[in-house]
């Protein structure tokens, strides 16, 4: 028991983090671009919010008219997105994204493509495990804010 409470203890006090990578010099070189430069930096405080459970920054993250293809195989519209979030069904102490195609759609979009690597904790599916799964995300450029409009996730992996 008490190493468990001095397990608690330490992870209690290793921040949570949050990163990611290119996975090909094809997508380093596409990151420098501003558009897509912009969207990744959207991305990675969408994430670090998850992390540091910021509602305001979560819930501002969305369009509006958002929707989610979420990892429990429902559609979810940004209200459901961000009840999930309060209620503790979206909580991790890790995430790390491997980007592995990221290009500008249109005059105001972005797509980022990929994997996402992450420890649940609290409610959320699979706590404790390390959980991969494959991502597809677009994010749009709200005069000049990027917003994310539409999202896929889905679980391959949870050990």
């Amino acid at each position: 028991m008490r190493i468990a409470v001095a397990l608690l203890c330490l992870l209690a006090t290793v921040p949570a983090h949050a990163g990611w990578k290119a996975a090909s010099p094809a997508v380093e070189e596409a990151a420098k671009q501003p558009r897509i430069a912009a969207a990744i930096a959207a991305a990675m405080r969408f994430d670090q919010a998850i992390l540091t459970h910021d509602a305001q920054v979560f819930a501002t993250t969305f369009t509006d008219d958002a929707v989610v293809n979420n990892p429990f195989n429902r559609i979810a519209r940004k209200p459901d997105a961000v009840a999930n979030f309060a209620t503790g069904l979206i909580d991790y102490t890790t995430l790390d994204r491997v980007i592995e195609y990221a290009a500008t759609r249109g005059a105001h979009d972005v797509v980022l493509m990929g994997e996402e690597h992450l420890t649940p904790v609290g409610k959320a599916k699979f706590t404790g495990k390390q959980v991969k799964r494959r991502t597809t995300e677009v994010w749009t450029d709200e005069s000049g804010e990027w917003k994310l409009a539409l999202r896929q996730a889905t679980i391959y992996s949870a050990e």
